[in-house]
């Protein structure tokens, strides 16, 4: 159910630290080995030339899932924060992103990478919601 009972400050910061936990995660935590995965080099990347626009729709994006997240939410625990959080990544992100990397044979490390990354982003981003209502 929707409701308009949202703390938007909450969602800014929720929607920030999945941004900063997508820098640190394909920087220093695993760029190597992401980077890797998609069979390229730091600077091929950094020369394609579409890091402002990936940037923006990346922080857009956080927003947003901060956002549906927050309106989701029922609890004000941090066991609730953390369910909600495993249960949305569960329910729409692990359903919705692997079908594509078996039909299309991609590499399943950067499914994991990928996967790996919006858990603990959907995890720390309902603790934070959870706990700041």
């Amino acid at each position: 159910m929707f409701t308009t009972d949202v703390n938007f400050l909450a969602v800014l910061v929720a929607g920030v630290a999945y941004f900063m936990i997508g820098g640190l995660w394909y920087s220093v935590l695993f760029g190597k080995v992401w980077l890797a995965a998609i069979g390229k080099t730091e600077e091929e990347v950094r020369n394609e030339g579409g890091a402002p626009v990936a940037y923006v729709v990346s922080f857009i994006g956080s927003l947003i899932s901060a956002y549906f997240l927050a309106v989701f939410m029922s609890g004000t625990t941090l066991q609730a924060g953390l369910g909600m959080g495993f249960f949305v990544w569960m329910g729409f992100v692990v359903t919705t992103n692997a079908p594509p990397y078996f039909y299309e044979n991609r590499n399943k490390k950067l499914y994991l990478i990928y996967g790996a990354y919006t858990l603990v982003s959907f995890l720390v981003m309902g603790t934070i919601l959870a706990l700041w209502q």
